[in-house]
């Protein structure tokens, strides 16, 4: 359904100028309308439940943290409020905050009520597991799904891919403490906040409850978060004893996904962590 007609039937306005925004997996705009509102757009031809899932997703985290508000989901688009970026001077400090808020929100078991998707990839959930073991669930459903999905992408040799399975047998010992399930974001990386002068936004989710410390992997490989959103994240919810030894068992997960979406150039780093893991 072209956008002009999407817009008509679910918003009632017309468009008054449309411009394309890079988000890597879907179609997205920054659309004007005719009473001159702003809203932003992710669309797609495919039918399908992945924006109405990602909009499931922001409005449970807006209960707890800031998100763009949620104005129309469908099988083929999700319309938000457009959000205007601008400096805001607390940013950090607010991320920091608002994460915090968002890992005290528990659930009794790890997973979700849905399987989606980080990144391109399919992300499995176990959805009716009841799964309270989050050795279990992160090797299952997340280190092991990866693993077998660079296999079979022919992204890792035979070495590798032993290497990678003997890291089931140090899981037990590395999560030897009681573990929580906590309601994550998912996919926290620099590209994915908004700030506008006053208030930061979180946007394009992967959620599930899991061990919290998992959301800080991506920070730690490709930065954009500043010491003021650690100790503003410590301030209000300090990390457990040895948070530091565990970097690379939560960074290999998002490795291994960037392994499988990207291919070899993350191979190294993949392999790195692991020799980190079993030394």
């Amino acid at each position: 359904m072209p956008l002009n007609q999407l817009i008509q039937q679910h918003l009632g306005q017309q468009i008054k100028s449309s411009e394309s925004i890079s988000t890597g997996v879907f179609n997205a705009y920054q659309v004007t309308l005719a009473n001159g509102e702003k809203v932003f757009i992710k669309y797609q031809n495919n039918r399908n439940d992945l924006l109405i899932k990602e909009a499931r997703e922001l409005t449970l985290l807006s209960q707890f943290i800031k998100t763009p508000k949620v104005l129309i989901s469908t099988q083929h688009c999700l319309i938000l409020e457009w959000i205007e970026s601008a400096h805001n001077p607390h940013t950090q400090t607010q991320l920091g905050e608002q994460l915090a808020n968002l890992h005290q929100q528990k659930d009794t078991y790890f997973g979700f009520e849905f399987d989606n998707k980080i990144g391109d990839t399919f992300q499995p959930n176990a959805t009716n597991k009841r799964i309270t073991n989050w050795a279990e669930f992160y090797w299952q459903y997340r280190l092991l799904f990866q693993i077998d999905l660079a296999n079979k992408n022919n992204h890792l040799s035979s070495t590798d891919y032993q290497l990678l399975r003997s890291l089931e047998a140090k899981l037990p010992s590395l999560l030897d403490f009681e573990i929580t399930p906590s309601l994550l974001h998912g996919d926290l990386w620099s590209g994915n906040y908004i700030s506008d002068q006053h208030n930061t936004y979180f946007v394009d989710t992967a959620c599930y409850y899991g061990h919290r410390e998992i959301d800080f992997a991506l920070s730690f490989m490709f930065g954009g978060f500043s010491a003021e959103f650690y100790s503003a994240y410590q301030a209000h919810y300090p990390l457990d004893p040895g948070f530091e030894q565990r970097k690379p068992l939560y960074m290999l997960y998002h490795y291994l996904n960037h392994l499988n979406i990207f291919g070899s150039g993350y191979h190294a780093n993949t392999m790195n962590c692991v020799k980190q893991l079993l030394n």
